[in-house]
């Protein structure tokens, strides 16, 4: 299947394309569609949450426009990465207190570039370095260079719902497929974390929903397709590690994405996107609180000798004996 280019407006049908972000963002595809940020949101928070996010339903959330230092160092390193992305204005000064840079910063979000301290631009500069450099020593990852970027994948899933992503970099060959995606920040990359902190963002959504995706689209290559993250370090030595969810991961992140599709479907037929439910709600204490907490009770010396019988209390009513 080829990648065609696209400019703007609605795509005519299935297919995978490259275009400006800004129309992928808008939503590209012939019917609103479901894409894996929206599916996360009915996930993590209520359908009437997607629809107010959604830029072809309630469209009330703004594109972000300030955003912070390490999104906008990993905005201009994926451009340096990836080849792809808006132009990059350099601001010639340390921070954004003074007008003069905060001026230049707005003017260019207003005309849709990408804005950068020079300390900031120097890291992302060291940033794309390291990641080339230590990509073409991990097995595996020789591909990643020559595949193509920001290729936007649209598709009708075979409940009737149409779905879009963009992937940053994509291989596809044609016993295979494999689908990269960059993620730049402060966080560790250490490979001991990035278990939690996938489950903690609901990466696995995004894997399971992407290969899904390219599979329609693809469907030779169906049980065949790889999702990998490059998980890179803002501060230096822009440390990474290159992962893929376990059996395990993918199985929730399918089943999670299912649910979503679901809801999405449901929300789309009957016109209604509710928020939470309307009625007080019982929620669950964490397990590993309260045996945090146990495990205090026995082992702090400062403890030591509370009574958590009301009979014994030195908080009991004082007319509790006379109590009839």
């Amino acid at each position: 299947m080829k990648i065609k280019p696209h400019l703007a407006g609605y795509v005519g049908g299935p297919g995978l394309y490259q275009m400006p972000a800004d129309v992928y963002h808008a939503d590209c595809a012939p019917e609103p569609s479901l894409s894996s940020s929206i599916a996360r949101t009915l996930l993590e928070s209520s359908p009437q949450h997607a629809w107010i996010a959604h830029p072809r339903l309630g469209c009330q959330i703004k594109a972000e426009r300030d955003p912070s230092r390490p999104k906008e160092i990993g905005t201009v390193a994926h451009k340096l990465i990836l080849g792809q992305g808006a132009d990059v204005v350099l601001i010639d000064a340390d921070d954004y207190r003074s007008a003069a840079a905060k001026a230049q910063r707005a003017l260019a979000y207003a005309n849709g570039h990408c804005p950068i301290l020079r300390p900031d631009g120097e890291k992302a500069d060291a940033l794309a370095d390291q990641v080339a450099e230590k990509l073409a020593l991990i097995p595996g990852c020789e591909g990643f260079n020559k595949a193509p970027a920001e290729v936007v994948a649209v598709a009708q899933d075979r409940s009737g719902a149409w779905l879009r992503i963009m992937m940053d970099r994509v291989e596809i060959h044609p016993t295979h497929a494999t689908i990269w995606d960059v993620k730049t920040g402060d966080q560790s990359a250490a490979p001991q974390l990035l278990g939690r902190r996938v489950e903690s963002m609901q990466m696995e959504v995004q894997a399971a929903f992407y290969v899904h995706v390219l599979a329609i689209l693809l469907p030779h290559l169906a049980g065949r397709i790889r999702f990998r993250w490059i998980f890179v370090e803002n501060e230096f030595p822009h440390a990474l590690s290159v992962a893929e969810a376990d059996g395990a991961g993918m199985e929730i992140g399918a089943r999670k994405m299912a649910a979503a599709i679901h809801v999405w479907n449901r929300c789309r037929a009957s016109g209604e996107w509710p928020g939470y439910p309307a009625q007080i709600v019982r929620f669950d204490y964490p397990e590993w609180a309260a045996r945090r907490w146990s495990e205090r009770e026995e082992l702090d010396p400062q403890l030591s000798g509370v009574s958590y019988d009301i009979a014994q209390s030195p908080f009991r009513p004082l007319d509790m004996e006379s109590a009839a």
